[in-house]
């Protein structure tokens, strides 16, 4: 009789569970969220007054938000080509947006979606690739299985206009759904977020973690907005924050479609969202959109806070306690701790400059980097503990010496230059600047595999 029992036992309780042994979690699915020009104070979260960002703000209020979070890149293509490597956009051949028809991303780097593909997950990307137009760069090139956007860096939010059969296609500006042309119909936030909630839907009770990039070209130029936005508006008087309003609030509105398509799916729990701008809000150059990036100095386009320094939040309620994390960060960090937590080894040949921040975040002291830095056109800068040194031509009617020293525990906006007082940390600084700068860089490519990894060579 005992015999029958043990082997009915058997049967019922698998054999892991009899040795003591415990069962792996799933791994988390990921929704990977990017505004596009969006200022540092442009959130509730984050100081805003005048736009509400309810959706935007729970996710900072019920995960954790990043006080000092950092992008790799001041204007738009770098900081999404760190974010698919996580790596240094230098080292793969993004130093700048990129122009229409020229390459992008470096065809032989691997990138997170094909890291995911592998370790099982289904993966998609919605809205905004500017990371190439060539065959090569397209994202169902780079690990993706499903694709709605465009390639480009921008185009117009309002529906196409009717087009003749013989219509030449535009591939920077083009909707499309995997690579066949499709029309946009309805506005190009709503389009992005209805797109996101039916991936997410698709995924429901299938099984398979997912992996979603959904990047909106929200709030970046040009100024379009819907007359129903607007009106929530009307009392904003200058008309670019107005419009900008507008726009930043039906993005809004779509995150919070997305993060109830999780609930409803009862996905939420098992899923790392994350949320950041690809670079700080457009002040003086770079299509300005009237964002605000107080009270930091500077905006898109810069190596000072206001241009490299954004809103950045995670969420992930079945983990992660909400939380607020003032050690800096960078963006790239995020895709090291989306690879560690999917179990994926990355390649020794393309090695990672993230830091998987998940201990960190569950208590771990100390900091994740000793040293963050920067490089644009004829700026750059490095940051250590509190410290930052900057390179920069002296604004317009300024006199402040290029090389200038700022202690940004006290002085986030970048007003007291402390050099003269610090002479030596200044010297320390640059050396260290300098040697990143030799290999991150000023480097050697690497050998190319292939032909195609030449021709794409910066």
């Amino acid at each position: 009789m005992f015999h029958c029992f043990l082997f009915l036992l058997c049967m019922l309780v698998p054999a892991a569970a009899l040795r003591g042994a415990t069962v792996a979690a799933p791994k988390p699915n990921v929704v990977y969220i990017v505004s596009d020009d969006m200022g540092y104070a442009d959130c509730g979260v984050q100081g805003c007054k005048d736009v509400p960002t309810p959706h935007l703000d729970s996710i900072a209020n019920r995960g954790v938000r990043f006080t000092d979070g950092y992008v790799t890149g001041t204007v738009c293509s770098p900081t999404r080509a760190s974010l698919l490597t996580g790596r240094y956009h230098y080292r793969d051949g993004v130093h700048d947006w990129v122009p229409p028809g020229k390459p992008g991303l470096n065809s032989n780097v691997p990138t997170i979606s094909e890291y995911l593909k592998a370790a099982g997950y289904r993966t998609g990307v919605v809205g905004k690739w500017h990371l190439g137009e060539q065959p090569e760069s397209h994202p169902l090139k780079r690990g993706f299985d499903e694709f709605y956007g465009f390639l480009g860096g921008g185009r117009s939010y309002f529906p196409d206009k009717p087009k003749g059969p013989d219509a030449k296609v535009n591939l920077y500006t083009q909707i499309l759904r995997g690579h066949e042309p499709v029309a946009l119909t309805e506005y190009a936030t709503d389009a992005f977020g209805r797109e996101a909630v039916e991936f997410i839907q698709r995924q429901k009770g299938g099984g398979q973690p997912f992996f979603l990039y959904l990047a909106f070209n929200a709030v970046h130029t040009p100024m379009d907005a819907l007359e129903t936005y607007l009106a929530r508006f009307s009392h904003i008087e200058d008309k670019k924050r107005r419009t900008y309003a507008a726009m930043l609030a039906a993005m809004d509105d779509n995150i919070g479609r997305v993060l109830a398509a999780l609930r409803e799916a009862a996905l939420e729990e098992n899923t790392l969202v994350c949320f950041h701008s690809d670079n700080g809000g457009p002040i003086t150059r770079n299509a300005p959109n009237a964002s605000l990036n107080t009270p930091l100095r500077g905006g898109k386009g810069q190596t000072w806070e206001g241009g490299i320094r954004v809103p950045m939040f995670v969420q992930w309620t079945g983990r992660l306690k909400p939380a607020v994390y003032k050690q800096p960060v960078i963006h790239m960090d995020l895709t090291a701790t989306i690879l560690a937590l999917a179990g994926v080894e990355p390649d020794k040949k393309w090695p990672q400059d993230g830091v998987n921040l998940l201990s960190f975040l569950e208590g771990k002291t100390g900091q994740p980097h000793v040293l963050l830095c920067w490089d644009y056109e004829r700026q750059w800068a490095i940051r250590k503990d509190q410290w930052k040194l900057t390179f920069a031509g002296p604004e317009k009617g300024a006199k402040e010496p290029s090389l200038a020293l700022y202690d940004l525990s006290q002085d986030n906006a970048e007003q007291n230059n402390l050099a003269a007082q610090h002479p030596d940390l200044v010297r320390q600084l640059e050396a260290d600047w300098k040697a990143w700068s030799k290999d991150v860089v000023v480097h050697k490519p690497m050998p190319p595999a292939t032909a195609r990894d030449a021709a794409n060579a910066p």
